[in-house]
């Protein structure tokens, strides 16, 4: 029996190893955004990523695939997460081991992710 128990918290433990996004993003502050940013939704975002890949600087990669895994290429090194989400008020969730959230906007007919230090990113949107 004990050995039976050891099996199941070994394998609960293996199978929790990336975080599930929560049902509701973090507040945003103001401060987030800049002059000109448009907000966009959790619609948009899933219209508009979902399933695609989003470059910036012409290197780091995102890509959102349509089964609703994710991941993240940069200088040759590759994060994977089994889960994405996006929220109303434009943040997206990355499901891992600590989830991690980040803004979307618009400005200037251009997607900018901001992060959590407020550094904006602008990305390209392809298949």
């Amino acid at each position: 029996m004990r050995l039976f128990l050891t099996a199941i918290c070994v394998t609960f433990i293996g199978v929790t190893a990336h975080a599930a996004c929560p049902s509701k993003a973090p507040k945003l502050a103001k401060s987030n955004f800049s002059d000109g940013d448009q907000k966009v939704n959790a619609a948009w975002l899933q219209k508009n990523l979902g399933g695609h890949k989003v470059v910036y600087a012409g290197k780091d990669t995102e890509t959102y695939f349509a089964d609703g895994s994710y991941s993240y290429k940069s200088k040759g090194q590759t994060w994977k997460a089994n889960t994405y989400k996006f929220y109303d008020n434009g943040m997206r969730c990355i499901g891992y081991q600590k989830p991690r959230f980040d803004l979307y906007v618009v400005n200037d007919g251009k997607l900018v992710l901001v992060n959590e230090k407020k550094e904006r990113y602008v990305g390209q949107i392809r298949k």
